[in-house]
């Protein structure tokens, strides 16, 4: 990271030097050189500032991967607890009694 804070600093200085430069003095053909500089330097820094977004955005990712809880699927229910949840189902008269004769005996062949 320091690393890529002096380069930029350099770059920032070199083309503040050169605006400055070139503002003052006539332009020459060896001018050409100090901006195709500026502009390898700017898309230098451009791309290392992509790059560094691109890296904190994965990073970003993968801790929220990490974070996340795993869903299991969910339990399956015992034959007594069917059985129960049947004779709710009948005692509340949600279900016929011929109802309630077939899914008990599905439950009971399922054993």
């Amino acid at each position: 990271m320091r690393i890529r804070n002096k380069i930029r600093m350099a770059a920032a200085t070199t083309a503040i030097a050169m605006a400055s430069a070139g503002i003052s003095l006539p332009l020459y053909a060896s001018d050409a050189g100090a901006f195709i500089g500026g502009v390898f330097a700017t898309k230098l820094l451009t791309n290392m500032q992509d790059r560094t977004k691109a890296e904190q955005q994965q990073a970003a990712a993968t801790q929220y991967q990490a974070a996340r809880p795993v869903q299991s699927a969910p339990a399956q229910k015992t034959p007594q607890q069917r059985l129960d949840e049947l004779d709710k189902l009948a005692a509340g008269g949600y279900i016929t009694p011929e109802e309630y004769k077939k899914r008990k005996q599905a439950i009971i062949d399922s054993i």
